[in-house]
């Protein structure tokens, strides 16, 4: 049997264990009975340890072959090493809070409701701290007869048939905290381009408006793992972004359209 370390927490508890890697962030260690038998694999954040003691600063892996319990009431916790890269894939929707003032309340209501889909590589250069590339995709439909001709940037219509889509790519920094080893909670930053388009009729005459311009977003998360590289997760977020000028119909338009919105998402988590 191997050497015994000791941690001592700042509550005052004293871990008798093998230490097997110390990060930045965290102290890792294995906790062995006197038998040799392995009880758990765990981690510390540092700034809840207020001393530790290595037995042997050379040797910090467990003896070889160690056994580990295997009765339901001994379960052994499984060993946690955070993910380096995280990717999560989402769906859901989306409510775009402003940019349709003066429309007929039944139709701004469905161009204000739109579903989401996208996905967020993040590289994690620390257990807590990582970068990302996020994209996302957002998208509905409106139609509506107003009966008598109402004015809109496109002239005055009765019949109106829409399409809008927004694109959005940029890069993040996201900022995790370990509820427990299973259960995340993930804060992200994230700026980028954002690339708004609609087009359809207006009593059968095709129109369309485009633009794009900078946007960023304020985001939180809740990862589930399920497994060491599978997961399933929740999060919302605010989009915050204006544009000053548009094409509309081949004219360039000067606006203060609001694009500012909040995601509601739903997807899955892969880990490596």
């Amino acid at each position: 049997m191997c050497a015994q370390d000791l941690i001592v927490t700042s509550e005052g508890d004293s871990i008798d264990c093998k230490i097997t890697r110390i990060t930045d962030e965290f102290i890792h260690f294995s906790v062995i009975d006197k038998s040799g038998v392995l009880l758990m694999r765990s981690r510390l954040p540092l700034s809840k340890v207020a001393y530790y003691e290595q037995s042997d600063t050379q040797n910090t892996s467990e003896p070889m072959d160690v056994p580990q319990r295997k009765d339901e009431e001994l379960v052994a916790i499984e060993y946690f090493d955070p993910a380096t890269f995280r990717l999560s894939l989402t769906s859901g929707y989306t409510y775009q809070l402003g940019g349709y003032e003066g429309l007929p309340g039944s139709y701004k209501s469905q161009v204000q409701s739109l579903w989401n889909f996208g996905g967020e590589l993040n590289y994690f250069i620390s257990e807590t701290i990582g970068v990302g590339a996020k994209y996302s995709h957002i998208r509905t439909k409106a139609n509506e007869d107003f009966g008598p001709p109402f004015s809109t940037a496109f002239g005055f219509v009765s019949l109106r048939d829409e399409r809008i889509r927004f694109n959005y790519i940029g890069m993040s920094l996201i900022f995790r905290n370990f509820n427990s080893d299973d259960q995340i909670i993930n804060y992200y930053l994230s700026g980028g381009i954002i690339k708004y388009r609609t087009d359809g009729f207006g009593d059968g005459v095709p129109f369309y408006q485009e633009g794009d311009t900078f946007g960023f977003i304020l985001g939180v998360s809740y990862d589930f793992v399920l497994t060491q590289s599978f997961g399933l997760g929740f999060g919302a977020e605010l989009n915050v972004a204006r544009m000053s000028e548009f094409d509309n119909n081949g004219m360039v338009v000067l606006t203060d359209f609001n694009l500012t919105r909040f995601d509601f998402t739903i997807g899955i988590r892969l880990f490596k």
